[in-house]
């Protein structure tokens, strides 16, 4: 898997939120423990923030731009909100039904840590609309919020994050992946399995565009193959099944 991580703001004129802490060094703690925690397990990662820019949109454009440019599969945009000093709590931005799956369950994770949870909302942030892949913007926690600063640490922060993405055995799970290859020869879907099928929205049919994907395990079901994805990154789900006519194992 190939995650671009941006650590929000960190680019004058682009800069972040005031608060008990500055935004921009909680960014920066939380993006860089992250890259170190998805490379370790395994995975590829772009840093996708900028050194300078000319402005904002600039900043913003430069993002997008090395995202796009470098094929991820996820982008990942690491934020802190600020507002009156008193609400508090993390949230998550996303706008397709793909993002929005990833969005809820590093949502998820972030909330164990103790924080409310603001929910995942669909706002078109700029980030979310000029990226060619899944995408997120996570609000970790208010900066300015002492509930929150209270409770925040950057390890268990991003670990939270990670494992919201790949879930809490990546290293192991990295690892195992190389045991089988998903070769896709034509563009198809993952499907949900046949007995779920009918009871779920079309949206749990996850085009996905041909090439080479690494998978946990594969078994051959009435002429399709069921796949064990290594993390829930598809339709937030990691089982998968794809008509066999359009795909091989390698």
């Amino acid at each position: 898997m190939k995650f671009g991580i941006d650590m929000g703001h960190n680019c004058p004129p682009d800069t972040g939120a005031p608060g008990i802490q500055k935004e921009d060094h909680l960014t920066k703690a939380v993006g860089t423990l992250l890259i170190q925690k998805l490379t370790a397990a395994g995975h590829t990662v772009i840093d996708c923030t900028p050194k300078t820019a000319n402005s904002v949109k600039d900043s913003l454009q430069q993002r997008t731009n090395k995202a796009n440019a470098n094929n991820v599969n996820i982008f990942v945009s690491i934020h802190f909100n600020a507002f009156n000093n008193k609400v508090h709590g993390t949230e998550v931005f996303a706008m397709s039904n793909a993002s929005k799956g990833i969005a809820q369950s590093v949502l998820k994770e972030i909330a164990k840590l103790g924080f409310a949870t603001r929910g995942v909302k669909n706002t078109p942030l700029f980030v979310l609309r000029n990226t060619q892949m899944p995408a997120i913007l996570v609000e970790c926690c208010f900066c300015d919020s002492q509930t929150d600063m209270d409770i925040f640490d950057a390890e268990k922060m991003a670990e939270a994050i990670k494992d919201g993405l790949i879930g809490d055995s990546g290293e192991d799970t990295a690892k195992s992946n190389k045991d089988h290859i998903l070769e896709i020869k034509t563009p198809t879907v993952l499907k949900p399995s046949t007995d779920q099928s009918s009871d779920l929205p079309q949206e749990t049919l996850i085009d996905i565009a041909p090439g080479k994907y690494q998978v946990l395990d594969a078994r051959f079901e009435e002429q399709h193959y069921w796949v064990k994805w290594p993390d829930k990154t598809q339709g937030n789900r990691d089982v998968h099944f794809v008509f066999a006519g359009h795909c091989k194992i390698l």
